[in-house]
């Protein structure tokens, strides 16, 4: 993002798409709802328009029946990856928001050979009308915080101001194991006088909240600080180029986010100076003369490496990082009476993982997985519903890696068809130092959803 928020350009006909919503919804308040796609920019750059094309249809297609699925919620408009919607709401907006961020994870797990497509939001919420009309004015003032707030994510992440989270915590409250709150404090924006009070939403388990990359916090330093900050700051700038004048690393065009883990061959994390703006970033982290590898992960299964040749001295270097992605396979079935039942998906991916010395190492995978059902033993009545029989899922794999089957085993699995409650459970298959397959299963009513997957060894369950 830049630091000027995408404008909208409202006209009438918008307003009157917000001033219908909100009146079917019988409210004056309204929670604006903005997204973008994380590095949509560059990602048209490198891979043409009639791709981005593709990605963004593919996202539209994913949010904007999210967004207005039962009247929730309205998209207003579009701006190239940008969207723009409005909830009366503001716990469905939350809800909304993090049921769009697990369907792109799920999204990205199934398509592992594509760029993960990664979207940050913004929340914030107010009144819009005067005396019963919507004014363009207040309206747009409400945009322009909904597009500030979204700036300051990272992908795959949502951000809400205080007024958002106030009012949808206790409707949100019965769900704990969906919906952790973070408080990240207040944060600086442009063109906005106060700072904002930036809270985060996110489903435990799936993601690590983080505070806004690069944001300017709001801090408490007494008015002849700048002063005393600018001393430390030349008395430290001074004791660092004594310790690194020998050998210094200036990363040029290092579009990567403060908050992202970039680490140097899989041992040292980097600090990096600046932001993901900034044309020249100094490295803060002592990088030794010779060959080294470095990456940033983007998901459990998405990695960037980039070669780094470091001479003594001082260095310029521009990472030029490639796309890694781990295989998978993913199969869905159900249950029919009288059926064949039995559903045998495969999958062969050729991919590539490196050593601590920086060694590349190609793979070729094979992965089977068969997914067979048929009755089980009885479910006694209960509640109302008669007496049935179970389902017995068995989940047959094989993973055959460099020509070596490395896995190969069953599970079986019981499941009552007539539960709305889901049966899930994950395996770990087989590992080294750098990845690992697991098999993940989903049983939901007569149906079934099984996945071997590959993540990196760094992520742990």
């Amino acid at each position: 993002m830049t630091d000027e928020p995408l404008k909208m350009n409202l006209n009438e006909t918008d307003l009157s798409q917000v001033d219908q919503f909100r009146q079917s919804r019988n409210t004056s308040v309204l929670t604006i709802m903005f997204t973008d796609i994380q590095g949509f920019t560059r990602l048209t750059e490198e891979k043409g328009d009639a791709y981005s094309n593709e990605v963004r249809l593919a996202h539209d297609a994913l949010l904007v029946p999210v967004i207005e699925r039962d009247g929730a919620g309205r998209v207003i408009k579009h701006i190239g990856d940008a969207v723009m919607a409005v909830f009366s709401e503001p716990s469905a907006a939350v809800a909304r928001a993090l049921e769009i961020q697990g369907a792109l994870r799920k999204h990205n797990a199934s398509h592992p050979d594509q760029p993960p497509l990664l979207v940050r939001i913004g929340l914030h919420m107010g009144q819009v009308t005067m005396e019963d009309k919507i004014s363009l004015d207040v309206f747009g003032r409400h945009v322009n915080r909904a597009s500030r707030v979204e700036g300051l994510a990272d992908g795959g992440h949502v951000y809400l101001t205080y007024g958002v989270f106030d009012s949808a915590k206790g409707y949100l409250a019965d769900k704990p194991d969906e919906v952790g709150w973070v408080n990240h404090g207040r944060y600086r924006v442009k063109g906005i006088d106060e700072p904002l009070e930036i809270y985060e939403a996110y489903r435990p388990g799936a993601l690590k909240p983080q505070a806004p990359p690069g944001g300017k916090k709001q801090g408490s330093m007494p008015k002849a600080a700048p002063a005393l900050a600018l001393v430390l700051a030349g008395a430290l700038a001074v004791v660092g180029y004594l310790a690194f004048k020998r050998t210094t690393v200036t990363f040029e065009d290092l579009q990567v986010r403060n908050d992202t883990d970039i680490m140097l061959d899989h041992k040292v994390r980097l600090q990096v100076e600046g932001t993901p703006q900034d044309h020249l970033r100094k490295c803060l982290t002592a990088i030794t003369p010779g060959d080294h590898l470095m990456y940033f992960d983007v998901s459990y299964v998405t990695r960037y490496y980039s070669p780094l040749a470091v001479k003594r001295g001082a260095n310029i270097l521009r990472p030029n990082f490639d796309y890694y992605g781990l295989p998978g396979i993913q199969g869905n079935t159900g249950y029919a009476k009288g059926g064949k039942n039995t559903e045998t998906f495969t999958n062969k991916n050729d991919y590539a993982t490196f050593d601590d010395a920086g060694v590349k190492h190609p793979h070729t995978v094979v992965l089977t997985l068969t997914m067979a059902s048929a009755p089980g033993p009885p479910v006694a009545a209960a509640n109302g519903v008669k007496a049935h029989p179970s389902l017995t899922w068995t989940l047959d794999w094989t993973v055959d890696l460099d020509g070596q089957k490395v896995s190969s085993d069953k599970l079986v699995v019981g499941h009552d068809p007539e539960s709305a409650d889901e049966t899930e459970g994950k395996k770990e298959l087989w590992g080294d130092v750098r990845h690992k397959y697991l098999l993940v299963y989903h049983l939901n009513r007569a149906y079934a959803q099984g996945e071997i997957q590959a993540q990196y060894a760094e992520y742990k369950d």
